[in-house]
C-alpha cells in the first residue's frame, strides 16, 4: 500500500505537460474516422482503451459465491450489472474491496482467541475472505441450510455448534477460479497502457479524454487487485457445516439477543450483514429488492464498507480523491466545441465534490452508528467512561442506519454525480470524432534511449 500511495504523490506530474500539448485549435483538428498508415487511428485509440476498461472491470470483479443450484446465466448477469457498476462509479466498487479487506483483518485478529487443538489449521485472511464471502453454509439439524459470515462462524464454533474447518489456506485457495493468464493479461496489458501513457506525457504528444478516462479505471484496477489479492476467485460452491443443533435450540440457548425476529438469516443478532443496499436501502426506498428467499441464500455483493478510521479509510479517500483528480488533467484539453469543454470542467467539479460530500456524510454517520464520536468526544475531555455506547443503543442506530437527513443530503448529490458520470462516460466516446491532430502521433521510443 505505501508503494501504492507513492505511485499516487508523483503520476499527475507527468501529465501536466500532456495537458499543454493537447490544448489545439480547430485549424489542427482531425474529423471523423482515422486510418493508420503512418501512425495510430481512430481504431488503435478505441481497441487499446477499451479492452483494458473490459479487463479492468470484468476481470478484477472478485464477486461473492452465489446461491445453491444458482444457474450460470443469474451469475453471469450479475456480473455484467457488477461491471456496469464499476464502470460508471468504480471508485465505490474499491470502497466495497476496501471494507471487505478490513473486515478479513478483524476476522483474524477474532479468530486468535480461539482455544483450538494444535493439529487445526490457522485461520488466515484466506479464511475469511471465504466465510464472509459465504463460503461456508450452516447445515442446522431438521433446519433451512444459509451461509454464515466470520463473526457468526466463530460465534457458533466458540458455543461448540459446529467444529472448527478443517480447511488449510491452500485448500481455500484452491477453491478459487483465479486464471493465471486473466491476470497477467490484465497486467500487462494496464502496464502498457500506463507505459504509453508515460511516453506521450513525456514527449508532450497529446492524450484523448478517453485515454485519460481509461487511466482512471487502471489507478482503481490496481488497487482493487490489492484489497483482493486473497479473496478467491468466482468460487462455484460452499462448504457445508453441519449442527447437531435445530436452528431454534441455537436461537432459544441465545437468549433475549436472539428474540427479535430476523431479517437476514437467524444469526442477525451476531451479525446482520448491515448495512446493504439491496437488503435495507431498497426496501427502505420501496424500491425491488435483491434475493428474497430467507433466510438469505446468499450473501450480496454490495454489503457497505465499515473501515472506520485508520489508515485504510485516509488511504481509500487519497485514491477516490486521484480518481476524480484525473479528470482534471483534460481540464485544457483540446475538444471539438468550447460546451463540450465547459461541460467536462463541470463534470469533473461535480464528480470530486459528490464524491467528497459522501465522504464527509458516510463518516460522520457510520461514527455515529459506532458509538466513535461519543468515544473520542469522552477521550478528550478525560473522563472516566470510555465512551462506548451500549448494544441496545447501538442497535437502535443501525436500524435507522439512514437517517432523514442523509437521504435528503444525499438524493440530490447521488442525482448530480448520476448526470455528471454520465456525461463523462458519453463525452469520451463523442470527442473521438473530432481530436487533435497530435492524438494520432506514436511514441517515438527511440528517443529514450541514450546516444552516445
Amino acid at each position: 500500500m505505501a508503494y501504492l500511495l507513492g505511485l499516487l504523490a508523483v503520476a499527475p506530474f507527468p501529465f501536466v505537460e500532456a495537458a499543454k500539448a493537447n490544448n489545439g485549435t480547430s485549424q489542427d483538428r482531425r474529423d471523423g474516422w482515422v486510418s493508420q498508415p503512418d501512425g495510430r487511428g481512430t481504431f488503435d485509440i478505441l481497441w487499446s482503451c477499451l479492452f483494458t476498461i473490459f479487463l479492468c472491470t470484468w476481470v478484477s470483479l472478485h464477486l461473492n459465491v452465489p446461491a445453491m443450484h444458482e444457474t450460470y446465466w443469474h451469475q453471469f448477469f450479475r456480473k455484467m450489472r457488477w461491471m456496469v457498476q464499476a464502470i460508471m462509479a468504480p471508485e465505490f466498487v474499491l470502497a466495497f474491496a476496501t471494507g471487505q479487506k478490513v473486515e478479513a483483518r478483524r476476522s483474524v485478529e477474532l479468530f486468535k482467541d480461539l482455544d483450538l487443538p494444535d493439529h487445526c489449521p490457522k485461520w488466515t485472511i484466506r479464511h475469511a475472505f471465504y466465510a464472509n464471502m459465504g463460503g461456508f453454509v450452516l447445515q442446522p439439524r431438521e433446519s433451512a441450510s444459509f451461509p454464515v459470515n466470520s463473526k457468526q462462524l466463530h460465534w457458533l464454533i466458540q458455543r461448540r455448534y459446529v467444529d472448527y474447518p478443517t480447511m488449510t489456506a491452500e485448500e481455500v485457495w484452491d477453491k478459487s477460479k483465479a486464471d493465471g493468464f486473466q491476470k497477467s493479461l490484465t497486467c500487462l496489458q494496464t502496464g502498457w497502457f500506463i507505459i504509453q501513457i508515460i511516453g506521450r506525457a513525456a514527449q508532450r504528444i497529446p492524450i484523448t479524454t478517453l485515454e485519460i478516462t481509461t487511466l482512471s479505471f487502471v489507478l482503481c484496477t490496481l488497487v482493487m487487485f490489492y484489497q483482493w489479492a486473497n479473496k478467491p476467485l468466482d468460487v462455484q460452491s460452499s462448504t457445508i457445516l453441519t449442527s447437531h443443533k435445530t436452528i431454534a435450540e441455537i436461537l432459544l440457548e441465545a437468549g433475549s439477543a436472539a428474540r427479535d425476529p430476523y431479517k437476514q438469516t437467524p444469526l442477525d443478532f451476531i451479525d446482520n450483514q448491515s448495512p446493504s443496499w439491496l437488503t435495507e436501502v431498497q426496501p427502505h426506498l420501496q424500491f425491488r429488492t435483491g434475493p428474497r428467499m430467507r433466510p438469505l441464500p446468499r450473501f450480496t455483493n454490495d454489503r457497505f464498507p465499515v473501515i472506520g478510521a485508520g489508515p485504510d479509510a485516509v488511504a481509500l479517500f487519497l485514491f477516490t480523491m486521484a480518481y476524480c483528480g484525473l479528470h482534471f488533467v483534460a481540464w485544457d484539453f483540446s475538444f471539438p466545441t468550447s460546451l463540450e469543454r465547459t461541460l467536462w470542467r463541470a463534470a469533473s467539479i461535480a464528480i470530486g465534490a459528490c464524491a467528497f460530500i459522501f465522504w464527509v456524510c458516510e463518516t460522520y454517520q457510520d461514527g455515529h452508528r459506532l458509538g466513535r464520536w461519543e468515544r473520542w468526544y469522552a477521550q478528550w475531555r478525560g473522563d472516566g467512561r470510555n465512551g462506548r455506547i451500549n448494544t441496545m443503543e447501538k442497535r437502535r442506530r443501525n436500524r435507522r442506519f439512514v437517517p432523514v437527513w442523509e437521504v435528503i443530503v444525499m438524493s440530490p448529490v447521488t442525482l448530480i454525480y448520476t448526470v455528471a458520470r454520465t456525461y463523462i462516460v458519453v463525452e469520451v466516446f463523442l470527442s473521438q470524432r473530432s481530436l487533435a491532430v497530435g492524438c494520432f502521433d506514436t511514441v517515438q521510443w527511440s528517443e529514450f534511449i541514450p546516444h552516445f
